[in-house]
């Protein structure tokens, strides 16, 4: 019977040290894996543009010897900035015309954004389809006009595909397991249980 006891304890032991070792393991790798990651905006021409690179959204630029524009896609509307070439100036009350393959459409000039606006439903949802959109913009005003050709290309999609894939796996590796621990402490607990009887019986 002490001989039992002996193994016992001794097992008991074993495993106690196992498990403080192995809960200490675990915290270390836990706080290397939480490690944040970092992200910069482009640098971009128009003074508007700064504005528009520091966001997510599907984005694009174009320019000729008279007009410059960057365009934003948001969930309801593409924003267009138009500005003047050679002044850097707004461009206000033009008209600026959208095709897209067999789509097209207007965009009119918005006073409290100080910048164009299209909301067709049919060119928004091509637009957000993930891929390489190729836009002609047809721009006329009062003095004169031009034909841009702007390139589009969302990868909102796969971002955000690859963010929940991300979160998954963070979650995954910052599970704790306290199944684990909760053995440990019943291991030890049986463990002086098993000691305490030993001594009353010698």
């Amino acid at each position: 019977m002490s001989f039992t006891l002996n193994m016992l304890r001794t097992v008991q032991l074993n495993a106690s040290v196992i498990c403080v070792a192995l809960i200490a393991s675990l915290f270390v790798l836990s706080n290397a894996m939480a490690s944040p990651g970092a992200h910069g905006p482009n640098g971009e021409h128009l003074d508007t543009r700064a504005k528009v690179a520091s966001s997510t959204n599907p984005k694009f630029e174009s320019f000729t010897e008279t007009f410059e524009l960057a365009g934003e896609l948001l969930e309801n509307e593409l924003v267009i900035y138009l500005h003047d070439f050679k002044t850097n100036t707004p461009v206000a009350h033009a008209s600026l015309d959208l095709e897209l393959g067999n789509l097209s459409a207007s965009a009119e000039f918005s006073e409290q954004l100080q910048a164009y606006v299209l909301t067709q439903p049919a060119m928004l949802f091509q637009l957000k389809q993930p891929g390489l959109h190729e836009i002609v913009l047809t721009i006329l005003t009062e003095h004169s006009g031009d034909l841009l050709v702007a390139n589009l290309e969302n990868h909102q999609v796969a971002e955000d595909a690859g963010a929940h894939a991300n979160s998954e796996h963070d979650e995954h590796h910052h599970d704790f397991p306290w199944l684990m621990i909760g053995l440990c402490i019943g291991v030890f607990i049986a463990g002086l249980f098993l000691g305490r009887i030993s001594k009353e019986r010698k």
